[in-house]
C-alpha cells in the first residue's frame, strides 16, 4: 500500500559523519583483513587481485585459509538473512589458486635499517612481529626450539585439517623479507637469554601456551592418560602413539576435537569427548564439530570428570558426574554444577585431557625478576613491554591459548610496538579518513540474493581412512575446497555493506515509492515525534516540535543493498553511499582499510592502477 502524503513534511538530513561504514566483518578480524573485498574481487573473477588483499594485512593468510576460528563470518550480515558468507573457505580458494597460478609474490621495497631484534618463537605471533618488523627494515631473527616454523600450528593442528605446505607458504614469505629462522634452538639451553639481550636491541617472546594443565583428579597418573598437547604433538612429528581401542578426550576446545579424531586414525574404535558444559557453549566453530561427529566421535555434555579408574596401573576407564549450569561465572557462561548422585563410567584405555595450556616460564632468567602473574609474563597491555628493558612479549604467551587468527593480531600490534620503541616515538595517534562516494547506479550480481551457501567439499568419510598406516590417515586432506565455479558463486552473495542508502531531505516528495518497492520491508517512514531516546536525537533536533515533521528508517541489519530503492525514486532523491575508511597512524602505518580499487590502484597493472 501506498503511503498518503501530507500537505507539508520536513525531512531532517543527517550529517554524513552520524552514518557508520558497515565494517562489522572487517573489525571482527583481529589482523584487520578486509573480507568484503576480496569477495567482491573472487566474484568478477579477478583472483588474484583478490589474493593480493586478503594477503596484504595477514601474515599467515595461508594457515587462516585453512584454520581460521573465522570470526569476521559471526558478524557476516549475511547471516541475518541465510548463512554468513564462507569467508575461510574462499581465503583458501584464493591461497591455493594464487600457488597453484606460479605468479611470485610482489615483495615490498624494504630501506634496512641496522638495530636488530630477536623474536622467540616461530609460531602465528612470532611470524606476524617478524614480518612487520621486517617490512620497516629491521633485522629479525626467530628462534625456535622445534625443526620447522609454524609453532602451535605445527605441532597442534593436525596434517588432515592443516597441510603442512600452507605453514611452509607463510614461512618463506616471511624469510624472503630478510627474516633469519634459527630452528632446533632452545633459549636458556643452546643460547641463554643473555646473549640475545646483549645481541639485540630488542626482544619479543612470542613463546605460545604449550604445556598441559594437569587434571587434578584421583587416578591421573595412571599408564594411558596423555594430554592432548604432548598427543598431538607426538602425532605431528611422527613419533610412535599408543591409542586404545576406548578413548575418552576431556575438553570442548580445537584441541579436543583434533585429538579425538586423531585418535580415529591412529586405530581407536570408540572415542566419546566429555564437556563440562553444554554444545550450544563450546568455543569451536559448527563444521569443525560437524566433521567431528560425522567421523563417529560421541559427544557428552554436562559431565565432569571426578576420577580415572585403573586396573593394574593401567587406564580402564572415567568416572563422570552430570553437571546442571548455574550462575554466569568470570567468562560470562553459566557454571556447571554438579548434580549429586549422577556418577557414572564409560570404559577406555586411553584418556586425553585436553581443557588448558600454559606457558613454559623456565627460559626466562631468574635475575631478570619479569613480573609474573598468574603462570604469564605481565605487558603493559598498550605497548606490550614487560618490565624488563627491551624486552616484549606477546600472543598466547601472555594471553593464555587462543585462537591462530587472534595470536597473530597480538603479534602485529606489539611489532607496532616495537618500532615505535626502536624509533625513539612515544605517543602515535590514530585518524580515521573516510571517503565518501554517492551514485545514482548501484547494480548487484545477479541472482546475489537467492543463492544459498555453497557447500565447503568433503572427501567422503570412507575416504577419509584409505589406509591401516596410521601416518597415511593422518596426512589424508579432509576437506578439498572450492572449485572456480563454486569459489565465484559463494562469494556472489556477498552484501557489500560498505554501500549505504542515503535519503537527500530537499528532493524527496514523501511519494513513498521506496518503501513500496522495498523486497525486505525495511524501510519506514514514520512521525518524527514518534522518535524517542533518552534525549533529542542531534540529527533530528531541528525538527522537533514540527506537525508534520517526518524521518525516514532504514533498517541497516536487514538491507540486502538491492538498489530497487534508488532506481525506482522519481527525484533521484536516494543515493547509494560507498564508505571507504582508513585509519592512518602517525607512524605511518595503515591499521584498517576498505575497499574499492583504491587499495589496488597504486600497483602497475592491477585494479585501476597505471600500466
Amino acid at each position: 500500500m501506498a503511503i498518503e502524503q501530507p500537505q507539508e513534511f520536513l525531512v531532517q538530513p543527517v550529517d554524513a559523519s552520524w552514518l557508520q561504514c558497515n565494517i562489522e566483518c572487517q573489525e571482527a578480524c583481529p589482523v584487520g583483513t578486509n573480507c568484503r573485498g576480496y569477495l567482491n574481487l573472487a566474484a568478477e573473477g579477478r583472483f588474484e587481485e583478490g589474493y593480493i588483499l586478503s594477503r596484504e594485512p595477514n601474515p599467515v593468510a595461508a594457515m587462516c585459509s585453512y584454520v581460521c576460528s573465522a570470526p569476521c563470518e559471526r558478524a557476516c550480515r549475511r547471516g541475518d538473512i541465510d548463512r554468513p558468507l564462507a569467508i575461510r573457505a574462499m581465503k583458501r580458494f584464493l591461497v591455493e589458486w594464487h600457488e597453484a597460478s606460479g605468479i611470485p609474490d610482489v615483495m615490498p621495497r624494504i630501506t634496512p635499517r641496522e638495530e636488530r631484534v630477536a623474536v622467540i618463537g616461530a609460531g602465528p605471533a612470532g611470524i606476524a612481529v617478524a614480518r612487520e618488523l621486517a617490512t620497516k627494515g629491521y633485522q629479525v631473527t626467530v628462534f625456535d626450539s622445534l625443526p620447522y616454523g609454524g609453532g602451535t600450528m605445527l605441532i597442534g593442528v593436525p596434517a588432515f585439517r592443516l597441510p603442512r605446505e600452507a605453514i611452509e607458504m607463510d614461512v618463506r614469505l616471511v624469510e624472503r623479507l630478510g627474516v633469519t629462522f634459527v630452528f632446533d634452538t632452545t633459549i636458556g639451553t643452546d643460547i641463554t637469554f643473555d646473549q640475545l639481550q646483549r645481541d639485540f636491541d630488542g626482544i619479543a617472546i612470542t613463546a605460545g601456551a604449550m604445556d598441559a594443565v594437569a587434571l587434578d583428579i584421583p587416578g591421573a597418573d595412571l599408564d594411558g592418560v596423555q594430554y592432548g598437547v604432548d598427543f598431538m604433538k607426538k602425532a605431528n612429528l611422527g613419533q610412535p602413539l599408543e591409542v586404545g581401542r576406548d578413548v575418552v578426550v576431556i575438553g570442548g576446545g580445537y584441541t579436543a576435537m583434533d585429538c579425538s579424531r586423531t585418535s580415529l586414525r591412529h586405530g581407536a574404535e570408540r572415542v566419546s569427548i566429555v564437556y563440562r558444559r553444554t554444545r550450544s557453549e563450546l568455543v569451536v566453530d559448527e563444521e569443525e564439530l560437524g566433521e567431528t561427529e560425522r567421523e563417529g566421535v560421541r559427544m557428552e555434555f554436562l559431565a565432569s570428570p571426578i576420577e580415572i579408574i585403573g586396573e593394574k596401573g593401567k587406564v580402564a576407564g572415567v568416572k563422570f558426574i552430570r553437571n546442571r549450569l548455574g550462575e554466569p561465572d568470570a567468562s560470562g557462561r553459566r557454571s556447571p554444577v554438579p548434580i549429586e548422585g549422577s556418577e557414572f563410567v564409560i570404559p577406555a584405555q586411553t584418556v586425553i585431557p585436553a581443557v588448558s595450556q600454559a606457558a613454559d616460564l623456565t627460559f626466562l632468567p631468574v635475575e631478570a625478576t619479569f613480573e609474573i602473574n598468574r603462570g604469564r609474563v605481565k605487558v603493559d597491555p598498550a605497548t606490550y613491554a614487560s618490565n624488563v628493558k627491551g624486552v616484549f612479549a606477546c600472543g598466547d604467551f601472555v594471553t593464555g591459548p587462543t585462537t591462530l587468527i587472534e595470536a597473530a593480531g597480538h603479534g602485529k600490534k606489539c611489532a607496532y610496538a616495537i618500532d615505535r620503541y626502536l624509533s625513539g616515538r612515544t605517543d602515535v595517534t590514530v585518524a580515521a579518513n573516510v571517503k565518501i562516494t554517492s551514485s545514482w547506479r548501484h547494480d548487484m550480481p545477479e541472482f546475489y540474493d537467492v543463492l544459498p551457501r555453497q557447500h565447503i567439499p568433503m572427501v567422503p568419510l570412507s575416504a577419509r581412512m584409505p589406509s591401516i598406516e596410521p601416518e597415511v590417515n593422518f596426512n589424508t586432506p579432509v576437506e578439498l575446497g572450492y572449485d572456480a565455479n563454486g569459489a565465484v558463486a559463494e562469494s556472489t552473495r556477498c552484501l557489500m555493506c560498505n554501500f549505504n542508502i542515503w535519503f537527500d531531505p530537499f528532493r524527496c516528495v514523501l511519494c513513498g515509492a521506496c518503501a513500496d518497492v522495498c523486497p525486505e520491508g525495511v524501510i519506514h517512514m514514520v512521525d518524527i515525534n514518534t522518535l524517542k531516546s533518552e534525549g533529542a536525537l542531534p540529527e533530528l533536533e531541528e525538527a522537533y516540535g514540527w506537525e508534520n515533521g517526518g524521518a525516514m528508517i532504514l533498517d541497516e541489519e536487514r538491507c540486502i543493498r538491492c538498489a530497487l530503492c534508488v532506481k525506482r525514486c522519481p527525484f533521484d532523491a536516494i543515493t547509494m553511499e560507498r564508505f571507504e575508511l582508513q585509519e592512518v597512524s602517525t607512524d605511518g602505518r595503515l591499521y584498517k582499510e576498505s575497499y574499492r580499487d583504491a587499495q589496488l590502484a597504486g600497483t602497475p597493472g592491477v585494479a585501476g592502477g597505471p600500466r
